[in-house]
């Protein structure tokens, strides 16, 4: 943007933008009257001439040397009531000048050499990381004695001056100052300024300006991420990013229940095949994938503590993701945790405290009410008889006619009639039907409070960092504890994090990155989104509460059974660097990452169908060693041609080993672990049944990769890049074993253009566009190879038969990506717009097959045979809304629009559950076809035995009559069942994203985080089959009340007749019908924090550097127009509420944030 320094063009506007932004506070002045204010705003304007208008404007004296404006420096500024100072000091950032105040009079001067000195001052100017600070401005305090640091942030300056103070000043840091004495070299650390910098992007083996991206990346700093106590980074995220899709489908502790894609789905979300999730990398070692079963549910990304994260950039496109190769086809997520600081060591204890609640109770109708709607349903129940000797069915019209039928499964007249029959022993009449003068069935028991109770977190970490130029450090400890909402559900990590980096010589650089976590999770389910352990709907009411029987038979499935989850995860690389020449550097490191998980659960005999206790337990380890090897060079040629190459070798080494063993029958339900005495079998009705099972397992893989990657950049106007990477792995068949996922991207920075200078407005803008193929491996190891098991014994020899069919051709998941990319800073990057469209085919993904004919004893094959697609746009806004002296506002919107396809199977065909041209979720119902008002309505077809009958639900013991809901026959074959489910649309939402408002004044901070949906289908099924006669007996999920049902030909009402609330009629009560699709919405307040940072004067007084105290609230309030509790929590692979899943809390958080 300046001319003629074309060594500084790059780090100008960031310059501009650090002023800018933290230049709201006028300086001093020594006069009574108040401090002169400017508001100047220029687009590649002389900075000469706006150093006149800012004397004009302002009445101060400016003087400037000739050289300031004969040489033609420019500049594109932007400042909004800032002080004179300010505004100059904003202007000369980037440019080899310095400026000095006198009062009112402000003399700007290029620093000079002392030509007659004897002596000379020299001394190295570096960042927090120990790395270079290239062309700062360095000067003797008081004169206008100075230099510029070269290549290697070194710097002389000539001098007789035997001591004295340095200022320093460089674009992208705050300024510094240091002590010099004559003879002593002098090293200065100088603090990055994280605004100024416009982003120093992580990416794939490597860092990069963010202007200087082609590909899509996006980013989040740690500081975005504080004040929420959370398990896990991935509800972290959530809202953060466009095109980063985070649903917390439960919100049990632990965080497992968040599901992450990125850019849509490209997977058909096969569990050890590709179960859709993309990869994640923590300083640069990537994670090995555990599943569920593996760890018993615990989340495996749990073992990091969000605390010690320092950012996190989601790599969204194939160019910037394909470096991964074939495990990135679900996109790639880098985390970096935070590093030591050179410097004077600091101290800092974060510590908070939580209570979470459950936001709500749904909607009931509970005790004389629940009592009502039961026995009104019971007396109203019809079911067909089928008369043997006929051979027809027979509907019953009155108690006569049903009488002497058997009491079940044999048609019926009224429930609690029983066709006639007296209730055996083991069957009594339900709570309903009871007596309601008994006062034990008097009740109007809110089942909810029990099953849910207050829940709290307790977060803490403490750390040390600091270090010299040949050592910095970070060592942090943390601890979280939570009680889930829901009784005996918890979640509790201990984390140690140790980040090392040393300088061991000029050239040669160290360090090590330790990471320990033991989890600890309170959960039965074992699954890893976890849903209730016991559901609340399903016990009546009218039982008692608080100390029953009643209460300790509906909670005996969660207070009784003993679970023992544990994982403990370590994590550790070592590396090394060599760099011979500037520019040139050779990194090694060997990196190992090993999951080790305890899974016990006990269950007493009467939670079981045999009445024999028993125990389940595995033993699992998960490991990964990776070793890698990266070669890279960056150069210029004539400070305007800027090369950035990169070559590598990895190899990376997978092993899963699994004990599993199970037991029942033990002496008592006190006895939790299995002994030698429990039996291994028992004779049942003369036939034997084994009560004891071990299996074990054990799979390892191993892959190679050979990777590269060339960029250039023309003065940073015109980028490109261009990578490969080529694997092989040892889970594909020989001849498929080897894949190659090229990509290439390049960037133009229009707004470097000639012809731009005069849209003022333009800060900054670069087009960007990239191509490039990703691919993903499956994690079973032995799939293409076939496996074999254990089959009949025969002459006491086991045999062996095939578990899954070899394929020797599966083959890599693949994906073509296609980015377009706008980058826009307006106003002085008051303003940043992000744009991107894409467009990603995935194909030969992996999915089941028939196997043709009778093929020996395996039904179904593996292969490569299906293909789903994802387009989309991006949007992403941020902006510097309101900057004043005392008070700031910042924006951040994002919106992510997503259109899925699924595109190809095995034969052309729709599957069972996926439809060609549609996406892969999809809400599959009952085509409802209205009520039945005639009976010429009616279907009708002919049987095999040329017998007319109607359309039925199921059988002919469940016919369609007038009064009914018409579902549509898809088959014509005259039944109603699970073969007449339609794609009824799809459960994936139009857009969502996320809004972040960040407020400050003075010390006071508060962060407002609000998160979207918008058009999403789902269907309430607890509230539209809430009058399900199910037998249950359990709460009415709805009010009765208000509900119309059909008496008489020509109501149109919101039900069908009574006479169809069985469970056997099939779409009429249970609410699975399209008609109850809803169209849902929301935005939820899903974080807000307010800050104090106590003045520096009381810290000083408590011997602290800094003390920061805050209150954060987590899923305040939601606002939607679905009908039932939270749409967040309604799994988008089916788009149905069932009220099964673990509720989302509301969290209220105190903390506190201590620096010594």
């Amino acid at each position: 943007m300046r001319q003629p320094l074309h060594s500084t063009r790059r780090r100008l506007a960031l310059g501009l933008c650090l002023c800018t932004l933290g230049l709201s506070t006028p300086t001093e002045s020594w006069s009574q009257s108040p401090t002169p204010t400017v508001s100047i705003s220029f687009k590649d304007k002389e900075i000469a001439s706006i150093l006149d208008f800012i004397a004009k404007s302002s009445g101060y004296k400016i003087d400037y040397e000739p050289e300031l404006r004969t040489a033609g420096y420019k500049a594109t500024v932007s400042f909004d009531e800032v002080s004179p100072e300010k505004a100059v000091e904003g202007l000369l950032k980037g440019t080899p000048f310095v400026f000095a105040v006198d009062g009112k009079t402000i003399r700007i001067f290029r620093p000079q050499q002392q030509a007659s000195a004897k002596g000379q001052l020299t001394g190295v100017v570096k960042d927090a990381r120990g790395e270079a600070v290239i062309r700062a401005n360095v000067r003797i305090k008081g004169t206008k004695l100075g230099a510029q640091t070269d290549i290697e942030g070194r710097f002389t300056i000539h001098t007789d001056k035997t001591s004295g103070e340095l200022q320093v000043s460089c674009v992208g840091y705050y300024d510094g100052s240091a002590s010099f004495s004559a003879g002593q070299p002098v090293t200065i650390v100088l603090k990055e300024n994280v605004k100024a910098l416009d982003g120093v992007t992580v990416i794939a083996y490597g860092r990069r300006n963010t202007r200087e991206l082609v590909g899509a990346v996006s980013s989040i700093k740690a500081d975005q991420l504080k004040d929420a106590p959370a398990p896990s980074i991935q509800s972290l995220l959530q809202g953060q990013m466009s095109g980063l899709s985070v649903t917390n489908q439960s919100g049990s502790p632990g965080g497992g229940g968040a599901r992450i894609n990125i850019r849509g789905i490209s997977s058909l979300n096969d569990q050890g095949i590709n179960d859709g999730s993309p990869l994640f990398v923590v300083d640069g070692v990537p994670l090995s994938k555990v599943s569920a079963e593996t760890t018993g549910g615990i989340n495996a990304l749990a073992g990091i503590d969000p605390s010690t994260i320092e950012s996190v950039e989601v790599l969204k496109d194939a160019a910037s993701a394909s470096l991964y190769g074939s495990r990135s086809g679900n996109g790639v997520v880098l985390i970096t945790t935070k590093k030591g600081k050179s410097g004077k060591a600091e101290f800092g204890l974060n510590f908070s405290q939580s209570i979470s609640f459950l936001p709500a109770t749904p909607l009931q109708m509970r005790g004389h009410g629940e009592r009502l709607v039961h026995n009104l349903l019971a007396r109203h129940q019809r079911i067909g008889h089928n008369d043997y000797t006929t051979n027809r069915y027979t509907l019953p019209r009155s108690y006569g006619q049903s009488y002497g039928w058997e009491p079940t499964l044999d048609g019926a007249y009224d429930y609690f009639w029983g066709n006639g029959n007296v209730l055996a022993k083991d069957n009594q009449p339900p709570a309903s039907a009871q007596d309601s003068l008994n006062s034990f069935y008097n009740n109007d028991t809110n089942w909810w409070k029990y099953i849910f109770q207050l829940g709290r977190v307790s977060s803490g970490d403490l750390y040390a960092s600091g270090g010299n130029d040949n050592v910095r450090y970070l060592v942090s400890a943390g601890l979280y504890d939570e009680r889930g909402i829901q009784i005996n559900s918890g979640f509790k990590r201990l984390s140690f994090l140790s980040n090392l980096d040393l300088r061991l010589t000029p050239k040669v650089n160290a360090f090590t990155r330790l990471n320990l976590a033991y989890n600890k999770q309170d959960a039965i389910s074992g699954s890893n989104i976890q849903g209730l352990d016991v559901d609340p709907k399903e016990t009546p009411s009218v039982y008692p509460g608080r100390g029953s029987i009643a209460e300790q038979l509906t909670l005996q499935k969660i207070r009784d059974v003993r679970a023992r989850n544990g994982m403990f995860n370590a994590r550790l690389s070592v590396g090394l660097d060599y760099t011979p020449i500037s520019g040139l550097k050779f990194a090694t490191s060997a990196s190992g990452d090993a999951y080790f998980s305890n899974n016990h659960v006990f269950r007493p005999s009467y939670l079981n169908n045999n009445n024999l206790s028993s125990v389940e337990a595995s033993r699992s380890m998960v490991a990964m060693l990776q070793w890698e090897n990266i070669l890279s060079y960056r150069f210029n040629l004539r400070d305007r041609h800027n090369f950035d190459v990169m070559a590598g070798v990895t190899t990376t080494y997978d092993l899963m080993e699994n004990i599993k063993g199970k037991a029942a029958g033990g002496p008592t339900n006190k006895i939790y672990e299995i002994g030698d005495g429990w039996p291994q079998a028992r004779s049942v009705e003369g036939r034997d049944e084994y009560l004891q099972r071990v299996t074990t397992d054990r799979q390892e893989q191993i892959m190679l990769s050979y990777l590269g990657r060339v960029a250039y950049n023309f003065d940073k106007r015109y980028m490109l890049e261009a990578s490969l990477r080529y694997d092989g792995s040892s889970v594909f068949g020989r001849d498929v074993r080897w894949a190659a996922f090229p990509s290439l991207g390049a960037a133009w920075a229009f707004s470097k253009e000639p012809f731009m200078k005069d849209f003022w407005f333009l800060s900054f803008g670069k087009l960007r566009a990239s191509w490039g193929k990703s691919g993903q491996k499956f994690q079973e190891a032995y799939l293409a190879h076939g496996l074999m098991e254990e089959s009949n014994s025969f002459l006491g020899q086991p045999g062996l038969q095939p578990s899954a069919m070899a394929n020797s051709h599966l083959t890599w998941e693949k994906s073509d990506q296609y980015d377009l990319g706008l980058d826009l800073d307006l106003l002085n990057y008051r303003f940043k717009v992000k744009l991107d469209y894409y467009y990603k085919h995935s194909y030969d993904l992996l999915m089941q097959v028939p196997t043709p004919g009778n093929f020996f004893i395996s039904k179904t094959t593996w292969t490569n045979a299906s293909a789903i697609s994802n387009e989309g746009l991006e949007l992403d806004l941020s902006a510097d809304v309101m900057r004043r002296k005392d008070f700031s506002w910042t924006l951040r919107f994002n919106i992510a629009r997503n259109w899925n396809r699924f595109l190809a199977s095995y034969d052309g065909k729709d599957l069972g559950d996926k439809v060609l041209g549609r996406p892969i979720y999809g809400i599959y119902t009952y085509k409802d076809e209205g009520l039945v008002q005639r009976e010429s309505d009616i279907p009708y077809y002919y049987d095999q035995t040329g017998q007319r009958v109607p359309l039925s639900f199921g059988s002919l013991a469940y016919p369609l009559r007038v009064g009914a809901r018409k579902i549509k026959d898809q088959n014509g074959d005259g039944y109603i069942n699970s073969e007449d489910l339609y794609y009824a649309g799809s459960a994936i939402p139009k857009a969502y994203g996320g809004i972040t408002n960040t407020f400050t004044y003075k010390r006071l901070a508060l962060n407002v985080l609000l998160t979207y949906t918008l058009d999403q289908r789902m269907m309430n099924m607890v509230k539209n089959g809430a009058f399900l006669f199910n037998k249950k007996f359990g709460v009415v999920m709805n009010d009765f009340s208000r509900a119309s049902f059909w008496q008489k030909p020509g109501d149109e009402t919101q039900y069908p007749s009574l006479e169809f609330s069985d469970d056997g009629y099939t779409g009429q009560f249970d609410g699975d019908i399209d008609s109850n699709i809803e169209r849902v919405s929301y935005l939820r307040l899903k974080q807000l924090s307010l800050s104090y940072t106590l003045p520096e004067s009381w810290t000083k007084r408590l011997r602290l550097k800094d003390l920061r105290i805050y209150f954060a609230g987590e899923n305040l309030f939601l606002l939607t127009n679905y009908s039932g509790l939270d749409p967040e929590i309604v799994d988008p692979a089916t788009g149905k509420d069932t009220g099964r899943m673990y509720p989302l809390n509301r969290k209220l958080t105190l903390g506190l944030n201590l620096k010594f």
